[in-house]
């Protein structure tokens, strides 16, 4: 871990800002933490001030949401590593944040170990969710989260290959550079193992395969 790791904080609860704080502040691998009312506060903070390591933002937020200041930082900082944090425990709603260039999703009961591994996860360039949010996932939010996977049928060596990355967060492009093949083969590929997990969005995909340990 870098010798000067700052995280940012957005949320506008002031208790909850301050809990967070607390929680991060006590995290050994973090040295810096600064907490926001609001996603454009902390924008501009991002292009005035300093830039941070990690990023949780909540999703419900005045002046900017969560969303709005995740699209501004991923377009303009794509580096930076964004978690979202919220009590919100719509599918639809992970996805999005997801498919906007988050790292990841953090119920708001989260444990401080749950937090310390996104922030590791991130640092990695890696996808993190936490338990509560994998249920949410999967659908299994108020069952065992430990049922297996039933795929229609077998993943292809290739197509393994493929999930191993879409779970470590890489895109298409990313994934087909690596590969030495075109986006467009990447996401056939995408479609395909879609088609054979049974679900209808990356998140999911990513969800039940990390749960599954079908990817590590």
């Amino acid at each position: 871990m870098a010798d000067n790791f700052v995280v940012f904080i957005a949320d506008d609860h002031e208790l909850v800002r301050q809990g967070l704080s607390a929680i991060l502040e006590s995290l050994d691998i973090v040295t810096k933490v600064r907490s926001f009312s609001n996603g454009r506060d902390l924008y501009k903070s991002i292009l005035g001030e300093e830039k941070p390591n990690c990023i949780f933002l909540d999703i419900e937020m005045p002046v900017w949401d969560g969303l709005k200041t995740l699209r501004e930082i991923k377009m303009n900082f794509p580096e930076i590593p964004c978690f979202m944090l919220s009590m919100l425990e719509e599918k639809s709603i992970i996805d999005e944040c997801v498919s906007i260039g988050a790292s990841g999703y953090l119920h708001k009961d989260s444990t401080k170990e749950e937090m310390r591994s996104a922030i590791l996860a991130g640092k990695e360039g890696k996808l993190f969710f936490s338990e509560e949010a994998n249920k949410i996932l999967v659908g299994k939010r108020n069952k065992s989260a430990n049922a297996s996977v039933e795929l229609t049928e077998p993943l292809t060596e290739r197509e393994l290959e493929i999930l191993e990355k879409i779970c470590d967060g890489l895109t298409s492009k990313e994934i087909g550079d690596e590969l030495f093949v075109s986006h467009r083969t990447v996401e056939t590929h995408k479609k395909n193992l879609m088609q054979k997990f049974n679900v209808n969005s990356t998140g999911k995909l990513i969800a039940i395969a990390l749960k599954s340990r079908i990817v590590k």
